[in-house]
């Protein structure tokens, strides 16, 4: 019987159909360690990833100039560091915990503000002010706070004089006792929170810096013992303006409590003067007690 040739068409479209498939199969074995060595190198890169990206919904992190800015500024404001301090950069970064370049950063914002004068060769002082500096900033604050209080009488809401009226029932108690560094911080409160009830995000950018300046005041000693009494009344005399929705007795009430806080400045200054032959306005309290409003 004969044999039967193969045909050359068979041969053709099987043998290469296998041996095509071979070397694919061969590279799938060559591939498979590379990708079993990537995850290593991979898990690494993923890992920084995730610590460098913020975490979702978390606040995102602050400039280290602007942390060294506010903890030096909270600093003088609190009187921990006292008018006519003389300071370095190197003191500040110990305070602070934080490199030169962002206390660097920080010690210029705050000599532009008027908190810092860098002397050349000497190092930094915390500035002094002299009795001209507070009253020219209780005139500034004289000019646009009265009506800041106007506008917060016709657009103020009823959180914010609810607000008010819990900042002045918590300064009352203090008045007995003579809590002068904790009614500061309400005094302060109070002012901002009229300036924030007017509704004008400029008026309040532009009062920010005068209250500022402001805290430092009570670091004076040249008030009368019953100084405290006489501010809550004139607070207590603004917010009844306010919640009359009265603006031009707000206006007024205002005007009236930085014109007596300018005059009890004015004069103790005098008296202080007088009786010690020194510059009234750059003596350091001794303790917390002795703050002045």
């Amino acid at each position: 019987m004969p044999r039967v040739k193969p045909s050359r068409s068979t041969t053709r479209t099987t043998m290469p159909a296998t041996s095509r498939a071979a070397p694919s199969r061969t590279a799938s074995s060559r591939a498979a360690p590379s990708r079993a060595a990537a995850p290593r190198g991979a898990r690494a890169s993923a890992a920084a990833a995730r610590e460098d990206a913020p975490v979702a919904g978390a606040a995102p992190r602050r400039p280290l100039t602007a942390i060294a800015y506010d903890d030096i500024k909270g600093r003088i404001l609190s009187l921990e560091l006292r008018p006519g301090q003389f300071l370095n950069e190197a003191t500040l970064c110990e305070l602070t915990g934080l490199g030169r370049m962002p206390v660097h950063q920080a010690i210029h914002r705050l000599q532009a503000e008027g908190l810092i004068e860098v002397i050349p060769r000497k190092g930094l002082v915390v500035r002094s002010d002299s009795l001209n500096d507070v009253l020219e900033l209780l005139e500034a604050r004289m000019a646009i706070e009265p009506n800041a209080a106007a506008l917060a009488a016709e657009r103020i809401g009823k959180d914010r004089i609810g607000e008010l009226r819990a900042l002045l029932a918590r300064s009352r108690g203090l008045i007995a006792r003579n809590q002068r560094a904790a009614y500061r911080v309400l005094d302060r409160a109070f002012h901002v929170a009229i300036v924030e009830g007017a509704g004008n995000r400029i008026l309040a950018a532009t009062m920010r810096p005068l209250h500022d300046r402001s805290d430092l005041i009570w670091g004076l000693r040249v008030m009368p013992d019953e100084a405290l009494g006489i501010t809550q009344r004139e607070h207590e005399a603004v917010l009844g303006a306010i919640v009359a929705r009265d603006a031009r007795a707000a206006r007024d009430a205002m005007h009236a409590h930085l014109t007596s806080l300018y005059k009890r400045v004015l004069a103790g200054s005098l008296h202080a003067s007088s009786t010690h032959s020194a510059a009234p306005l750059r003596g350091r309290p001794t303790s917390a007690s002795e703050d002045r409003p």
